[in-house]
């Protein structure tokens, strides 16, 4: 009986810890979801960004966000004691990566694919800008890198119904797939949608260990 009760009471701090209002930098309570303007979804008019380099990590394809509707939800999460209390740092733009560099470098590009190939596909018919999605909550990661012990902190909008989104990264598996790729290799329903707030030290990936899907959701937020 006593180790059920613990474990009931475990479970309810872990649920209060995920639903709780989190606190400005006064200590005060933010009551209520984070509210994000509705027209953060409008994607279309949004201009795409071809990201290409010729280093490392420097070739991707993401979809534009408008920063102006995601700034003051930085501000705010920045603002409040128990998420970035002043500590988390903004790119100054916002995003969906969609490929990712370690993708495209270690995946796609070995069969020949190239940057400008994927650029020209998410851009027939403005077809990636155009793409639907909703927001699911406010999610947040945490690590310790290694070999570095640093204590690492990221904070996002996760993203959810995004069938356009898989509808073009498989189009980029067929396309991997007639050019003799392994389709082991590459899934496109594997991956995990977000749009970037802020981070301590450095953003974190995959690479890092961490998932940032619903799993991350520690705050809910509202549409309006």
């Amino acid at each position: 009986m006593r180790i059920a009760t613990t474990l009931f009471a475990t479970l309810a701090l872990v649920a209060s810890t995920v639903i709780a209002a989190p606190e400005n930098k006064h200590g005060h309570k933010n009551n209520g979801p984070i509210v994000i303007n509705k027209k953060v979804l409008k994607t279309s008019s949004v201009p795409f960004i071809p990201h290409t380099g010729t280093a490392l990590f420097t070739n991707w394809v993401g979809l534009n966000v408008d920063y102006k509707y995601i700034q003051p939800i930085f501000q705010k999460v920045n603002t409040t004691a128990s998420l970035g209390n002043g500590t988390l740092i903004s790119r100054g733009e916002s995003h969906i990566t969609i490929i990712t560099p370690p993708e495209y470098d270690t995946i796609l590009s070995k069969v020949g694919m190239t940057i400008h190939e994927l650029n020209a596909l998410a851009t027939k018919n403005n077809r990636l800008q155009r793409a639907h999605f909703d927001i699911e909550c406010l999610g947040r990661v945490q690590t310790v890198t290694q070999p570095d012990n640093v204590f690492q902190q990221s904070v996002q909008l996760i993203v959810k119904n995004y069938k356009d989104i898989v509808a073009y990264r498989t189009d980029v598996f067929k396309l991997f797939v007639k050019k003799g790729g392994n389709p082991a290799l590459f899934a496109a329903e594997n991956f995990q949608p977000h749009i970037t707030l802020g981070f301590k030290n450095r953003d974190l990936f995959v690479e890092d260990g961490i998932f940032k899907g619903k799993n991350a959701c520690i705050h809910k937020v509202q549409l309006k």
